[in-house]
């Protein structure tokens, strides 16, 4: 089992559509933990970084990181990307990039409950909206719209109301889905990015380079003009991890790792084998940000 770690590049808030932590916990953990840096990463927005900015003058002491999580559309299939060093506040081009992605959650939500409309189950827009009203603060919602629900709220939904039977049933259900949008394009979204003055670290890697593909890996590099890899992650083996990293160092790649947190877990927090140098060769890139 990994120690901890002295950085969490990889967490999401109630801003993102489903996770449930509130930010101020996340500035909390990092205090108790002695963190020499955090990220918050939500699914498709800087919508909690004004959170953040609240917090960072509570929790001066606390560095942070600015991010974003970001899942791409591509050639090579559909990719999340933590992007980090983006501003704080949107600016620019990023104004209109996560309006685009606030467009496609409540896009894809309304094609999930046109789909379960057309197949016979009552589950129109409004009913989707009961069920994020059920966790999701007003507030998130008032931002964000009418968004698709998370995974596990939704499969216990539709069990509940007797559109499936088990999880099992849930998978079989949504395979008769269509017209549901794909993400926005790989080739829309880097350049903003970049632009912005961001880094572009494929998430969680393990089934996106098939293990140890490195040939998938030279690919994906190219194709989505990386600058680094998360080496290190909760949900893959401990065991790869020197592999990505030793890619990393061979491709002058920068080296990340965190937890993809959703739910507060003080023990698992920043529960990862990243190393204290792969933090030093971000912070050549990555500007930290205190409150004070």
């Amino acid at each position: 089992m990994a120690e901890y770690a002295s950085f969490e590049l990889h967490l999401h808030s109630q801003w993102s559509y489903d996770a449930l932590t509130p930010v101020e916990e996340y500035f909390k953990f990092a205090r108790e933990r002695k963190l020499r840096a955090f990220a918050l990463t939500d699914h498709h927005t800087m919508d909690g970084y004004g959170d953040m900015l609240e917090c960072a003058k509570k929790y001066p002491d606390v560095p942070f990181v600015a991010g974003a999580e970001l899942t791409v559309h591509s050639p090579m299939g559909t990719f999340d990307l933590v992007c980090l060093n983006l501003p704080c506040q949107e600016t620019g081009e990023l104004v209109d990039l996560f309006k685009t992605y606030r467009a496609w959650q409540v896009a894809c939500g309304t094609a999930i409950s046109a789909n379960l409309v057309r197949l016979g189950y009552d589950f129109d827009d409004a009913e989707r909206m009961k069920v994020l009203q059920s966790y999701r603060p007003q507030r998130i919602i008032d931002k964000q719209g009418n968004t698709h629900v998370r995974h596990g709220t939704m499969v216990e939904t539709c069990i509940q109301r007797g559109f499936c039977k088990d999880k099992e049933g849930y998978k079989e259900l949504t395979k008769q889905y269509v017209d549901v949008p794909h993400y926005p394009e790989y080739d829309y979204v880097i350049p903003i990015v970049k632009r912005a003055g961001g880094i572009v670290i494929i998430a969680h890697p393990y089934h996106y380079f098939h293990i140890n593909d490195v040939n998938r890996m030279d690919a994906l590099c190219d194709l989505f003009q990386l600058d680094g890899i998360e080496c290190s992650q909760s949900c893959f083996p401990e065991e790869i991890t020197p592999f990505y990293r030793e890619y990393c160092v061979k491709h002058k790649l920068l080296s990340s790792g965190g937890t993809d947190m959703h739910t507060p877990n003080y023990e698992k927090f920043a529960r990862h084998c990243g190393e204290d140098k792969w933090l030093d060769e971000l912070l050549e890139r990555v500007e930290l940000h205190h409150g004070a």
